[in-house]
């Protein structure tokens, strides 16, 4: 991807589409590593009403495991 081109998530190849089935609550990580989740929300070109769409949402955390397992293993009585 050049300096000079715009990269726009949900409008590049492989994104999902707009008038598609899709369920609230579904998720979508663009290969950029941007995640989008389709939900209701209140969209600026029609104040007042809202719409279900793709939104911008934070990452999904993931648990770490247990560190102290790992650097001193189990222990042994």
């Amino acid at each position: 991807m050049g300096s000079t081109m715009l990269h726009i998530c949900l409008e590049t190849e492989g994104a999902p589409a707009a008038d598609g089935e899709h369920e609230v609550g579904e998720r979508w990580i663009c290969e950029c590593g941007g995640n989008f989740v389709y939900r209701e929300g209140f969209n600026a070109a029609r104040p007042s009403f809202s719409t279900m769409g793709w939104w911008p949402a934070p990452a999904i955390p993931r648990p770490r495991s247990a560190i102290g397992n790992l650097i001193l293993g189990p222990r042994k009585g």
